[in-house]
């Protein structure tokens, strides 16, 4: 009797297993390009001579006098990876629910507040990865590398349109449904107070690209500066 109990849960469990598969796989699937283009910035960066300068590596020592500054980074550091990871993972849960349910929107867990909870879990989770931290209350070393932050602000750019390109699907899907969503939930953090609905089509159209546009010279103008900045200011140390 109690074989047979185990092979009825191993093929719950299995079934279970191939029912939620092909929601995962969509919902991952698309994420995969994010990688890729987390990249694109060294392109832009061999354009200006040799990459070498966005290796470059500046350190600052945190200890002793820096000490609770260090240990304060270190604890921000931690706890922005759970945060991010933990965030993730509850989105993920939930659209995926809600996607086996056949709900045509998210709007449970972490969904009820914000509307894209995983890209933000991304941008928490990559970023103890641009200051490194060596040491552990006691001796803190802080490591920042030129091109790691200007990747990741990239990164965190990126991923701001293909959310925006989400949200456009879905209105175009959905549009009495996802105004109504869009209304009472933030972007990347919860909505304060109550707003206006405005639908796609009270905003002009061309807003979206004046402000990738003037997002992306700003960005390139960073770029220029921490160029000059790493070849006219010393102290950093070429990595391979």
């Amino acid at each position: 009797m109690k074989i047979k109990e185990v092979a009825t849960k191993i093929i719950l469990v299995l079934s279970s297993i191939w029912v939620y598969v092909p929601i995962i796989a969509g919902i991952i699937t698309p994420m995969l390009y994010m990688i890729p283009l987390a990249y694109t910035s060294w392109v832009l960066f061999f354009s200006l001579g040799n990459a070498g300068w966005a290796n470059l590596i500046y350190g600052f020592d945190l200890g002793e006098m820096c000490l609770p500054l260090g240990i304060l980074l270190t604890v921000f550091e931690i706890v922005a990876f759970i945060g991010g990871l933990a965030l993730f993972v509850w989105g993920f849960i939930h659209i995926v629910r809600a996607q086996k349910n056949e709900f045509k929107i998210a709007q449970t867990g972490p969904y009820k507040y914000i509307r894209h909870p995983q890209h933000l879990g991304i941008i928490l989770i990559s970023l103890p990865f641009v200051f490194w931290l060596h040491g552990f209350f006691s001796n803190i070393y802080l490591k920042i590398r030129v091109g790691d932050i200007l990747s990741w602000v990239l990164f965190c750019f990126i991923l701001i349109i293909w959310s925006d390109f989400e949200e456009r699907k879905l209105q175009k899907k959905y549009p009495e449904e996802f105004a109504n969503y869009k209304n009472s939930t933030g972007f990347f953090f919860p909505k304060r107070g109550d707003k206006e609905t405005l639908t796609i089509q009270e905003k002009k159209r061309y807003c979206y690209l004046i402000r990738y546009l003037s997002f992306f010279i700003i960005y390139c103008i960073a770029v220029l500066i921490m160029f000059l900045f790493v070849k006219y200011v010393p102290g950093g140390i070429t990595t391979k």
